[in-house]
C-alpha cells in the first residue's frame, strides 16, 4: 500500500493527466508519470470536468478537430494575422491554432461607393447618382451591397444585393470569384457589369489594407446630382430642410441667380415679403359665370399616327382658370373624352410638376392670362401647341370693350381635298348572287342583305309587267326555235328586283317556268358593276323596245294597264282611244239604238234629257258591251262635258249607235 505522501507527490502529474488527450504516449512513455495500466488509476478528487475525452468538437456552430496541425495563413491577405492589445503583429504570438472561420467570423470590410445611371428621357438631368455601402465578409469572401435611403427617389432602396460570392467578369462558369485583391489598387470595382466607384472606407478596412501591405485607392469627390441639387434649393426656399447629402456646385447653371429667378419670379403679385396676394373677390363679383371661348386646333400630323384635332378653350374670367374640351366628331374613331384639361391654371411653358408644398402664388407671372389669348396666335397647353383660329361673339365684344382689341376672324385655312384610293371589288365568283359573293368580301362571316322596310311596305304592291320575246337580231348565238318563246318580265318596286317567267307552250320543245329567279340585276355593260342595279327607268321604254337583262336582249311587246297608268301618270286618254270605244259600242249595239233610247227615257223620270253616270254604267252592263274599267272611265269623261255627273242620252245614242 502507498502512503499519502507518495500520493501527494503525484498530484501534479495527476493534474496533468486530467486534461484529455488522444495521444497514448503522454501516459505510458513520459518520464515521471505513472504507467497508464489497469490497476494503476484512481479517482482524482480535484477533477471538475467529467466530459468524455473526444477529438471532435463544435466551435461557433462548426465541427472542428482538436489536433489539427498549425497552418501559416499569413501569406493570404484575406486571413489577417493575430492582433495584440497595441495593434497588429507580424508573427503569431500563440502556438494555439485558430481556424479562419473562427478567427474571421463577424469581421468585414466596409466601403462607400457610388454609381451613375444615364437618364436619356430628361434633358435637365443627364445622369443620376446612386450611393451604396459595400460589405466584404472576410470569412467566406462574400459581398453584400446596401443602397443609401433617399426620400422620394422612386427606387426600392435598402438591400441592393444579398450576401453571396460574385463571379468575376468574363467568367460565366463561376470558377473564379471576386476576392479582396479586386478591391486593391483600383478606384472602380465591377460587379455584375455595374461599375462601383469607391469613395471611403471605415478605420478597420484602412488598417487591414495597411497591415497586409495592400494599396487602397479612393475617389476624390462624388459628382453632383443636378436633380437633387435643384430640389434642395426648392426646399430651402420653402423653409424646409434639405435631404440632399451632396454639396451644391457653384458652377451649376441652376445655382445662378438668373436661373433661380426663372423658377420663382419676383413680382408684386407673388406672396413675397412686402408683396400682397391678389384679391379674387373683386373678380368673382365682376366676372362670375363669364367665360371667354376660343376655338383651337392641334396639328400633330408630324408625329407617328398623329392627327389634326379641334378643341374648345374656355377661359374663366373670375379666377383666370382654363379648361380644354375636345370636339367630338361623328365616326372619328376616337374615344369621347369629355375634357383634355380640367379647369385649372396653365403655365405658359410646362417644365414638369411643381414641387410638393409649392404655392400657386409663387409662379404668378408664369400662367396664361387673357392677354395671351389672341386669335391667330399659338398657345402651348402642356406641351401641345394649339392654334387659336376663332372665338365667339362675347369674347370679341369683351376684348373690344376692355382692351380695345378686335379679334381677327376665322384664321383656319381649308384643308386640301385628299382623295384616297379605293380598292376595286372582286369579280363575281359564281356562287349565289352578286350580293352573296361580296358578302364574304366585306365581312369575315357573310351577313344577309338589309332591306328598306319602309320602302317595301309602301311600294311592295307596285309591280310592272311586260310581255317580251328574244331579239333574234342581237343575240350572239341564237337558237332557231327561240323566236317562238314568250316571256313575262315583272319588276318589283319594293326592292328593285326583277323576275322573268316563261309560259309553257305546247309542243314547243321548251319546258317553260322560271327563266330568272327574282333578284336585282346589274345594268348591261356597267362600269361600276356591283351596286349599279337596273331600275324601272331602264324598262319603261317606248314599246316595242329592246332591253338587256343578264346579256340577253328582250323585245318588250306590250304591258298591262297598271304599268300604262304609271307611265302616263294617270291620264287615261293617253292610252285609251275614245273613237275605238265608240266603234266597239257601234259594232256591238247595231240595231239596238231604239231599244237603248227607250231604256234611257224610262230612267229619266223627270224628263230632263239626261241620265246619271251610274245609269250609263248599268245600261252598258245590261246590254253586255264588255267595257273594262279604263274604257268606262274614258267614256264617262268624254260625255260628262259639264262635269256634273249627268250624260245627255239622246245625243249619246244618236252619235254612237245611229252614226
Amino acid at each position: 500500500p502507498r502512503t499519502s505522501a507518495s500520493v501527494a507527490l503525484q498530484c501534479p502529474a495527476l493534474n496533468s493527466m486530467s486534461r484529455p488527450s488522444t495521444s497514448f504516449s503522454q501516459h505510458a512513455g513520459s518520464e515521471g508519470n505513472i504507467p497508464f495500466l489497469p490497476g494503476n488509476t484512481f479517482f482524482d478528487p480535484n477533477k471538475t470536468n467529467f466530459k468524455k475525452s473526444h477529438a471532435f468538437d463544435f466551435r461557433s456552430g462548426t465541427p472542428i478537430e482538436f489536433d489539427v496541425p498549425i497552418k501559416d495563413d499569413a501569406a493570404s491577405p484575406s486571413r489577417p494575422v493575430s492582433r495584440g492589445k497595441t495593434g497588429f503583429s507580424e508573427t503569431t504570438t500563440s502556438k494555439e491554432f485558430i481556424p479562419a472561420f473562427a478567427g474571421l467570423d463577424g469581421k468585414m470590410l466596409r466601403f462607400e461607393a457610388f454609381t451613375t445611371e444615364q437618364v436619356p428621357e430628361n434633358l435637365a438631368e443627364p445622369f443620376r447618382v446612386r450611393k451604396f455601402t459595400i460589405l466584404y465578409y472576410l470569412v467566406d469572401d462574400s459581398i453584400q451591397i446596401n443602397e443609401h435611403r433617399q426620400q422620394n427617389s422612386g427606387y426600392a432602396q435598402g438591400v441592393f444585393m444579398k450576401r453571396h460570392r460574385i463571379a468575376k467578369r468574363g467568367n460565366p462558369d463561376g470558377e473564379e470569384f471576386v476576392t479582396l485583391f479586386d478591391f486593391a489598387g483600383t478606384k472602380t470595382v465591377t460587379l455584375y457589369n455595374r461599375d462601383f466607384h469607391l469613395t471611403a472606407c471605415n478605420r478597420f478596412t484602412e488598417e487591414f489594407f495597411q497591415v497586409n501591405q495592400m494599396r487602397l485607392m479612393l475617389e476624390d469627390q462624388i459628382p453632383e446630382d443636378k436633380y437633387l441639387a435643384h430640389r434642395a434649393r426648392t426646399e430651402s426656399r420653402m423653409g424646409k430642410r434639405s435631404t440632399t447629402p451632396s454639396a451644391m456646385n457653384m458652377n451649376d447653371p441652376l445655382d445662378s441667380p438668373t436661373s433661380e429667378a426663372q423658377f420663382r419670379p419676383d413680382t408684386s403679385m407673388s406672396s413675397v415679403e412686402g408683396g400682397t396676394k391678389r384679391d379674387m373677390r373683386e373678380k368673382f363679383l365682376k366676372y362670375a359665370n363669364k367665360v371667354l371661348r376660343f376655338y383651337a386646333q392641334w396639328d400633330d400630323r408630324g408625329s407617328m399616327f398623329g392627327q389634326k384635332l379641334d378643341y374648345v378653350i374656355n377661359y374663366f374670367l373670375q379666377d383666370d382658370k382654363i379648361e380644354v374640351l375636345e370636339v367630338k366628331k361623328t365616326n372619328s374613331g376616337r374615344d369621347p373624352f369629355p375634357k383634355l384639361v380640367k379647369k385649372q391654371r396653365i403655365p405658359r411653358s410646362f417644365r414638369g410638376v411643381a414641387s410638393v408644398g409649392s404655392k400657386e402664388s409663387d409662379f404668378e407671372d408664369e400662367y396664361i392670362n387673357e392677354h395671351d389669348l389672341v386669335v391667330g396666335t399659338v398657345v402651348e397647353i402642356f406641351g401641345r401647341e394649339m392654334l387659336l383660329y376663332d372665338c365667339d361673339s362675347f369674347t370679341r365684344e369683351y376684348y373690344r370693350q376692355q382692351h380695345g382689341v378686335d379679334q381677327p376672324l376665322n384664321q383656319l385655312d381649308a384643308d386640301p381635298l385628299v382623295e384616297f384610293p379605293s380598292m376595286p371589288l372582286p369579280p363575281y365568283n359564281g356562287f349565289g348572287s352578286e350580293h352573296d359573293s361580296l358578302a364574304s368580301y366585306f365581312n369575315l362571316i357573310p351577313k344577309p342583305r338589309k332591306y328598306d322596310a319602309t320602302k317595301q311596305a309602301t311600294l311592295d304592291a307596285i309591280i310592272f309587267r311586260w310581255k317580251a320575246k328574244f331579239d333574234m337580231d342581237r343575240m350572239t348565238a341564237p337558237n332557231p326555235d327561240d323566236h317562238k318563246r314568250r316571256f313575262v318580265i315583272s319588276y318589283f318596286m319594293g326592292d328593285n328586283s326583277l323576275s322573268i317567267y316563261e309560259p309553257p307552250i305546247q309542243n314547243s320543245g321548251f319546258m317553260g317556268g322560271k327563266f330568272l329567279e327574282r333578284q336585282r340585276v346589274i345594268r348591261h355593260k356597267s362600269q361600276q358593276g356591283f351596286g349599279d342595279w337596273m331600275s324601272e327607268q331602264d324598262l319603261l321604254v317606248e314599246l316595242p323596245g329592246t332591253v338587256w337583262i343578264n346579256n340577253y336582249p328582250f323585245v318588250l311587246l306590250e304591258t298591262d294597264k297598271f304599268t300604262l297608268r304609271y307611265v302616263n301618270k294617270g291620264r287615261i286618254d293617253s292610252f285609251v282611244s275614245i273613237d275605238a270605244i265608240h266603234e266597239k259600242l257601234r259594232v256591238k249595239g247595231r240595231g239596238l239604238a231604239n231599244e237603248i233610247l227607250s231604256v234611257f227615257r224610262m230612267l229619266d223620270d223627270e224628263q230632263t234629257g239626261t241620265v246619271s253616270l251610274d245609269d250609263l254604267v248599268n245600261m252598258m252592263r245590261k246590254f253586255n258591251f264588255d267595257l273594262d274599267e279604263d274604257e268606262l272611265i274614258a267614256l264617262m269623261a268624254r260625255w260628262d262635258a259639264h262635269k256634273d255627273g249627268f250624260v245627255p242620252y239622246e245625243e249619246f245614242v244618236s252619235q254612237v249607235f245611229s252614226g
